[in-house]
């Protein structure tokens, strides 16, 4: 897998736990379907990164821990539930201060249904948060 050589500590640590939960796919057929670096399917318990198309967009160390985070924190939100559903981890919306370009990413969310913006929230506001992550992994998924 060509992501792990640019993980950082946490993120690996985040990544060896989750993949004990779920099955990490890279550039899957998500990658194809979809213009993004990462899709967590809380039914199949499979976590994508779309590696090839993260290289291609630069700054690829940053986007793929961020990308491997963010997605880690969805796996969380589904442990919370033991799979059945996925559901937000409860954290205070207004506590959840996101940058422009964050924010921008969250509205292109919406194409996939309005429904995700909690979810999605959580996880833009975390995924430069390895620390955090690392945390609701362990609370909510062992």
């Amino acid at each position: 897998m060509d992501y792990v050589a640019y993980l950082n500590p946490i993120a690996m640590e985040v990544r060896q736990l989750v993949q004990r939960k779920v099955r990490i796919v890279e550039n899957g057929s998500a990658c194809n379907k979809f213009d993004i670096f990462g899709f967590f399917d809380t039914h199949k318990r499979e976590l994508t990164i779309c590696t090839s198309r993260i290289l291609r967009f630069g700054d690829s160390a940053r986007h793929i821990n961020e990308t491997i985070l963010h997605e880690s924190v969805h796996v969380a939100q589904a442990c919370k539930r033991g799979f059945r559903t996925i559901s937000a981890l409860g954290i205070n919306s207004s506590a959840m201060v996101l940058t422009a370009s964050r924010e921008r990413d969250l509205r292109q969310v919406d194409r996939f249904g309005h429904n995700l913006r909690a979810l999605e929230r959580e996880a833009f506001w975390m995924e430069d948060k390895p620390n955090e992550v690392l945390y609701v992994v362990k609370k909510y998924c062992f």
